[in-house]
């Protein structure tokens, strides 16, 4: 996953949402948009985690050309 792809995650003090850049989760220590608090990467590590993870798998089904879902539209895209 690209470190500029924007994400939107929530503030585990406040829980608004923060729409930044995945690797702005990844720094040391910043501050929420919404309430000022301060916030670690500690805090986003898992979610970050989780997304790269779901990112690669995404990207590499692509490449194989392997379908994502069993909806009617790509069953119709398939066929």
């Amino acid at each position: 996953m690209s470190t500029d792809e924007l994400v939107s995650l929530d503030c585990p003090a406040c829980r608004g949402n923060i729409h930044r850049p995945l690797n702005w989760f990844k720094q040391g220590g910043f501050t929420c948009p919404a309430c000022g608090g301060r916030l670690t990467a500690f805090q986003f590590a898992a979610i970050v985690g989780e997304l790269e993870q779901a990112f690669e798998k995404t990207v590499e089904e692509m490449l194989r050309g392997e379908r994502r879902c069993d909806c009617n539209g790509c069953e119709k895209m398939a066929g």
